[in-house]
């Protein structure tokens, strides 16, 4: 089980933002975000278009990838920038204008209350706003992650989130697949570690959204499948060890 501390005071909290062709709306959501938040990194996935260009006039610090990975790939390589640069924190949101940058103090408002180390948006409160599709399989996700492991986070795939650094070892020592949103959690959830979660606005779409409910139904699929073979894999007997930071 995995050890960390109950509260840990953040001073050096970063924005992380993956995007790829972004061009459109990326500088827009840089410069919000550093109203709150001095440092705000963008990993761009190997953009064709000006993303990378926008994103650094904006303010931001970017990572350019030279081939595109998707959005696991460019959260994995901010992550390890993060945890190589003393970072103590991190706020993960879309460079799409998705998300909403001036909700970006309740995440840290909520940790100052609650000293929860993973905090998760939860737009579930404006019900009429999501589609039909999306909401019935924010439903299903949630429902296996409590029957799994007991756990309850309102809207599991929101990429809106906050991630004290100590925890992203957990997050980044699977080496089979890049973390989604969902595999994500079960990763950090089966090691006992609390999570919260924030209320967020869900924001219209700028542009047309290249994620499929159908696929993200199939992807959930198959991190679900891949977890429960892994829960029930025999354990070859010998000393228990702690994990801790």
């Amino acid at each position: 089980m995995a050890t960390i501390a109950q509260y840990k005071e953040v001073k050096k909290v970063a924005v992380l933002m993956p995007a790829f062709c972004e061009e459109q709306s990326v500088g827009n959501v840089v410069s919000r975000a550093l109203n709150y938040l001095p440092n705000v990194i963008v990993v761009d996935d190997a953009s064709t278009d000006d993303t990378a260009i926008r994103a650094e006039a904006a303010g931001a610090m970017v990572i350019r990838r030279e081939t595109n990975g998707g959005k696991g790939a460019s959260l994995t390589e901010g992550f390890k920038y993060l945890l190589a640069n003393g970072f103590d924190a991190v706020i993960t949101l879309d460079a799409d204008g998705f998300h909403d940058p001036d909700e970006i103090p309740k995440f840290l408002e909520t940790y100052q209350r609650t000293h929860l180390p993973v905090l998760i948006g939860n737009r579930m409160a404006e019900l009429k706003k999501i589609p039909v599709v999306r909401r019935w399989t924010i439903r299903m996700m949630r429902y296996w992650l409590d029957r799994l492991l007991g756990v309850y986070v309102p809207d599991p795939p929101c990429g809106f989130r906050f991630y004290r650094c100590d925890v992203l070892p957990f997050i980044l020592e699977e080496r089979s697949s890049l973390p989604s949103e969902f595999e994500t959690l079960l990763n950090i959830s089966s090691r006992r570690i609390r999570v919260g979660s924030v209320r967020v606005t869900k924001q219209p779409k700028r542009h047309k959204s290249l994620i499929a409910p159908f696929r993200d139904v199939i992807r959930f699929s198959r991190v679900l499948s891949k977890y429960y073979k892994k829960m029930h894999k025999p354990r070859k007997s010998g000393r228990m060890i702690d994990e801790e930071l």
